[in-house]
């Protein structure tokens, strides 16, 4: 099966990404070494003018064609809890994937020191009051999530989707991430994985990694490789039908 990413900063010299084109090139080779033949270019909306994402999109896609790497990038971006409030909702609908009325967002969990769980939910209410169906991005990674009582549950009840970064399973963010992203998987509560993926080498695509092991850790291979390639294929054929409006 071919996978799909969804959650891959690979626009050069934008964010915290590749810092020039040709580090975004050698990102891309690593990725459809691994298995990849579409990747959604998710920068922090923090670090880049919205409005600039599909131009630059365009640039890399011509770039990767002249280099003859077959993979094909579509826009996208990764939205923190504080990001939300700038953007009107032309912004907003210009970064989410999906048909109409089934258009949604990748919304990142908060890590460490960048906000509370009740701005974080309170930003992914707005956004679902907005109409859009969210995509929770490494929510592994955040102890405001994973460690509160109910909020996994919460968030899921809303109607939202989970996506498990492969490197927290790999280990690169330590023990805790690799905990709690394997008690997710194992609970089913993960749709999709990616590899968060931000400079070759260093931290590159890891979905063939992942892919091993959730299988090592008892997750059958066929739910396994889906998490890699058929559904987040379908989030973007089908989208996410609207999120479910949660009380305060």
């Amino acid at each position: 099966m071919e996978r799909v990413e969804l959650h891959f900063h690979l626009l050069p010299g934008v964010d915290d990404g590749p810092a020039d084109l040709p580090a975004a090139l050698e990102l891309a080779r690593e990725a459809v070494a691994d298995g990849t033949r579409l990747v959604t270019c998710t920068p922090h909306v923090r670090c880049v003018d919205v409005s600039e994402i599909p131009e630059r999109v365009r640039e890399l896609s011509s770039a990767l064609k002249r280099a003859r790497v077959g993979l094909e990038i579509r826009d996208g971006a990764e939205l923190a809890w504080d990001d939300v409030d700038r953007l009107d909702g032309a912004s907003l609908d210009g970064l989410a994937h999906g048909p109409a009325g089934r258009r949604w967002l990748l919304l990142e969990a908060p890590l460490p020191g960048a906000g509370e769980l009740e701005d974080f939910e309170a930003s992914a209410r707005e956004l679902r009051d907005r109409g859009f169906g969210l995509l929770i991005g490494h929510p592994e990674r955040s102890p405001a999530v994973t460690r509160a009582p109910g909020a996994v549950e919460r968030l899921l009840a809303a109607g939202d989707r989970l996506q498990l970064n492969g490197s927290s399973l790999t280990g690169s963010h330590g023990a805790g991430p690799r905990t709690a992203g394997l008690e997710l998987a194992r609970a089913g509560h993960i749709t999709i994985i990616a590899s968060d993926a931000h400079r070759p080498t260093v931290r590159g695509p890891v979905l063939g990694q992942a892919v091993s092991v959730l299988r090592q850790n008892g997750i059958d291979a066929d739910a396994a490789h889906r998490l890699t390639a058929a559904n987040p294929r379908a989030l973007l054929e089908r989208g996410l039908a609207p999120a479910r409006r949660m009380a305060a």
